[in-house]
């Protein structure tokens, strides 16, 4: 499930009325792998309207009267994700609140999740069940 706060949805609302998009434009949401350099982080969120029918592969959402389109191979990485926004010296600053994420870039707009590394087996038991 991804959300937006109210003030999140108020914003996207303002942007897409001011970029002239039908009220049907979704908002794109994704990730690449693209971290920042320096900062160790393996993803970069992507987000932006648009306008195109949702495809084949999409997951769609809405919250707070915003469309919300998530592709199969980003869902993983952005599920129970809440983005809301702050209003900074008159710009809008768009926050990514993801329990997936381990760490961030001061930026915020990049992130990295905790490695899933297999424990080594310990005493000789591999994880599965023989029967006796």
């Amino acid at each position: 499930m991804i959300t937006v706060t109210p003030l999140a949805g108020e914003m996207l609302k303002k942007i897409r009325e001011q970029e002239k998009l039908p009220e049907q434009a979704a908002l794109r949401l994704g990730v690449s792998t693209e971290g920042c350099e320096g900062s160790g982080t393996q993803f970069r969120y992507v987000l932006d309207f648009d306008a195109s029918p949702p495809k084949p592969q999409d997951h769609a959402f809405e919250s707070e009267g915003i469309k919300i389109l998530v592709d199969d191979a980003s869902l993983p990485h952005l599920n129970d994700l809440q983005l809301d926004a702050r209003q900074e010296s008159g710009s809008v600053k768009f926050l990514f609140r993801n329990p997936a994420a381990r760490h961030s870039c001061g930026c915020g707009h990049t992130f990295s999740e905790e490695k899933k590394e297999e424990a080594a087996p310990q005493g000789g038991h591999h994880g599965h069940q023989h029967p006796h």
